[in-house]
């Protein structure tokens, strides 16, 4: 029997072939893992290493976290066209489905973002398995957690192995499986009033390092009570959280949709300002202004939501 680790693996001791056979069926091993520019990788029932396959199956849908083992029927095409395969691959059943290398874990967040330092200066979580626990910085991503600061949260996570990692990357994947309470922090401190002002209205950008950027339509909108910021840059939308005080304030953990920005835009030189962490701000005649090291980088026109 053959088992998948991320590749597929076809036993050929099920064929039923003839010297005219145009059909047969088999047995694979699928190995996970595989990601979706790469060839899957098999094992046959005589194979000892994994091998590529390129080909199709009709009927399966991958997912890198689970090993397969799959029974394929191959059938001759006639006909067939020039660098294209001269088999259809259907998939009769899927013997066996595994979840692979990841685990489930309790994870205690604390109350507040906290500086850290990776690759370069950032902002990081800090986490603890018990309360016993001392915290610890998290410098990894939890797939579907949106963090709110000036609370602690108690999570069950799915951490999973990520094979060959980029460098300077955590080895492992966290997915968000449930949060288990989410208790306001005995820290927790109300935003400055400021923060409520700049929540009531949109904010459009007007100026971006001197120059007139109104045409663009880029937009600023506040969450005061959530803590966290929403708009758009030109041409993806953004999110993430945002920290202010009575004149500082910062965009830690900005994320973007992912839409392929073509012609004028003024995205790449907005987040640039935004990602800064010595960013001032002001709030005058209607206007809330940013400022890095005394020099006025963006001006933020008041409009109606």
């Amino acid at each position: 029997m053959i088992k998948f680790s991320s590749l597929i693996f076809l036993p050929l001791t099920a064929f039923s072939l003839t010297s005219l056979a145009q059909t047969n069926d088999f047995t694979i091993k699928m190995k996970s893992g595989i990601q979706k520019e790469q060839a899957l990788q098999v094992k046959y029932y005589n194979s000892a290493d994994w091998e590529p396959f390129y080909a199709k199956i009709e009927s399966f849908t991958y997912d890198p976290n689970y090993n397969y083992e799959l029974r394929i029927r191959r059938t001759k095409v006639a006909n067939s066209l020039p660098n294209k395969s001269s088999y259809r691959y259907t998939l009769l059943k899927t013997v066996q489905k595994s979840e692979v290398n990841s685990d489930k874990m309790t994870l205690e967040i604390n109350d507040k973002w906290v500086d850290c330092q990776g690759v370069g200066q950032m902002k990081c979580l800090q986490v603890r398995s018990t309360p016993k626990d001392d915290w610890e910085y998290f410098y990894s991503h939890i797939n579907g957690f949106d963090y709110e600061e000036g609370y602690i949260y108690k999570l069950i996570v799915k951490r999973t192995k990520i094979e060959n990692p980029p460098q300077d990357a955590s080895a492992y994947q966290y997915d968000l499986v449930k949060i288990v309470t989410k208790t306001a922090s005995k820290n927790k401190r109300s935003l400055p009033t400021a923060a409520v002002f700049l929540s009531r209205h949109k904010w459009k950008l007007i100026s971006l390092n001197g120059k007139d950027v109104a045409k663009y339509n880029a937009y600023l909108l506040f969450d005061a009570e959530k803590g966290r910021i929403s708009g758009n840059s030109s041409c993806n939308n953004f999110f993430g959280p945002f920290i202010i005080t009575s004149n500082t304030i910062e965009f830690p953990n900005i994320g973007t949709t992912m839409r392929a920005c073509m012609g004028d835009n003024i995205e790449s030189d907005l987040y640039q300002i935004l990602e800064n962490r010595e960013l001032h701000y002001d709030i005058a005649e209607q206007t809330f202004n940013l400022y890095i090291k005394n020099k006025h980088v963006a001006i933020f026109g008041l409009t109606e939501k």
